[in-house]
């Protein structure tokens, strides 16, 4: 595996760059909103307190946070997009909210302790809670193009190891937080039984978990209804600028307003700088290239044909069978697949990850893999029952970040990392492909500290980024952690 393990330090240490300006067409992004998608200052301000680099949903929540904080009612933001607003993994991901507490908070307990597990069990409840709360909050008609629903997020396991791991976990979450409204539930199937239109035909599952509570949605549409908002609201202190990349960053020692962002458009000054850019960090801050490093996930849009039924108001599926890698054709295949039906139309949204090493260590969402598309092409009729004949198919690819020790990095950046002086910048960012039940607290926390107050205590002391944290981050970490997955 020598060569292999070369090949994975090679992309993980690769820079990231600008997003692609011709990125693969989301559906989630058909149609573009009306006026969010491009909107731009007729001016690209010249002075602002807040520069939040980044419009997905983690951007979004520090904008409103700020902008919302009865404490600066003078406070001046801008959100900083590359491309079209929400084009980024927002724009792209599942459209699941639902926590994954089991799969992260679980594995780390004899490493972190049961008070920092349970603080991350916690954060995903009140993520999920407060993005409900945001749906609810908004007028009638975004609130049906939001279409969120509440539904049994259902995960079927086809290895009876994996089911019984899971199994073991759900039972280590219930203890560390009993009264959790998050519920989990253990189904037991034999034979073909069929469970919520799971097929166990061409699948052997050995079991199936339930997680109540979940919800399903359309994140693009939350997010471009909440920036809408936002400047509607704050005509005079807030600006949204699209196709306006962050080209450069530099300090000004001396100056009160010292941070310059350098644009196509102008040179922008501010007093801080948020960098909300996940699987991008490394283009402003090269130090934390290997640190977060992009992975290329892949998702698809499917009509299931007239047979199936309508059940996307109430459950949502996920497939877990055992991970494999061929070191010889350097696929790998991450032995998960997870789906939502859209709840009116009835197409089924489903993701998936099959692909060379060389493909998923990318950040071009421009192109869709050979082996990630032939994957999910091929993969419905075989989880689902009744999903005959297959109908449209449409495929894009996302970019995520991932760190070194699979938390978020949330908090202020020194100066060392960002190679800058300065104390004005600040990061919420590498969410492993988890970002739904993480990122619009995580960004309120950046926000609250922003405005002069102590670390939020809803935010677990495992996010928050400091020196001692900074030492176990890096490349050598990221290539050891893809190398165990790999090592199947």
């Amino acid at each position: 595996m020598t060569n292999i393990a070369q090949l994975v330090r090679e992309r993980i240490i690769r820079p990231p760059g600008l997003p692609h300006d011709k990125p693969s067409k989301s559906v989630w992004q058909e149609p573009p909103h009306a006026t969010v998608a491009d909107w731009q200052s007729r001016d690209l301000p010249v002075e602002v307190d807040v520069v939040v680099i980044g419009s997905g949903i983690t951007g979004c929540a520090v904008a409103h946070a700020l902008l919302h904080d009865s404490s600066n009612t003078s406070l001046r933001v801008c959100v900083l997009e590359a491309r079209q607003a929400v084009s980024g993994a927002t724009g792209r991901n599942g459209g699941h909210l639902i926590s994954d507490s089991g799969s992260l908070a679980v594995p780390l307990l004899p490493i972190i302790g049961e008070e920092a597990a349970r603080e991350i069990v916690q954060f995903s409840e009140a993520n999920i809670r407060c993005v409900k709360s945001l749906v609810a909050q908004l007028d009638k008609d975004a609130q049906e193009a939001v279409e969120l629903r509440e539904v049994v997020a259902t995960a079927a396991f086809e290895d009876d190891g994996m089911f019984q791991e899971a199994k073991g976990g759900l039972e280590q979450l219930k203890s560390l937080w009993p009264e959790n409204p998050i519920q989990g539930n253990v189904l037991e199937t034999q034979g073909d039984t069929k469970v919520q239109y799971i097929s166990s035909t061409n699948q052997k599952f050995r079991g199936i978990l339930e997680q109540h509570g979940a919800a399903a949605l359309w994140p693009y549409k939350l997010i471009t209804a909440l920036l809408g908002n936002l400047l509607n609201d704050f005509p005079e202190r807030f600006s949204l600028e699209t196709n306006t990349p962050a080209l450069r960053i530099d300090y000004k020692t001396g100056d009160d307003v010292p941070y310059q962002i350098s644009t196509p458009r102008g040179t922008l000054r501010a007093r801080n700088v948020v960098h909300c850019t996940n699987g991008f960090t490394g283009h402003l801050i090269p130090k934390l290239v290997g640190a977060i490093y992009p992975i290329r996930g892949t998702m698809s849009a499917q009509e299931p044909g007239t047979s199936f039924p309508l059940l996307g108001d109430k459950t949502s599926w996920s497939w877990f069978t055992k991970p494999s890698f061929d070191p010889a054709t350097q696929v790998y295949s991450t032995g998960l697949y997870y789906a939502q039906q859209n709840a009116k139309t009835g197409r089924i949204f489903i993701g998936g990850e099959q692909q060379k090493i060389t493909t998923i260590l990318s950040s071009d969402d421009s192109v869709v893999s050979d082996e990630a598309q032939a994957s999910l092409q091929s993969a419905l009729p075989g989880l689902l029952t009744d999903v005959q004949p297959l109908g449209e198919q449409r495929i894009w690819s996302g970019i995520m970040g991932f760190s070194s020790d699979g938390l978020p990095l949330v908090g202020r950046l020194d100066a060392a990392t960002t190679g800058r002086g300065g104390h004005g910048e600040w990061i919420a960012a590498g969410f492993n492909g988890h970002g739904m039940d993480k990122c619009w607290l995580s960004g309120k926390a950046i926000a609250e500290m922003i405005l002069g107050r102590e670390t939020p205590e809803y935010l677990p002391k495992t996010f928050v980024l400091n020196a001692e944290r900074m030492k176990r981050l890096g490349a050598d970490q990221s290539v050891s952690n893809m190398m165990e997955m790999l090592s199947v």
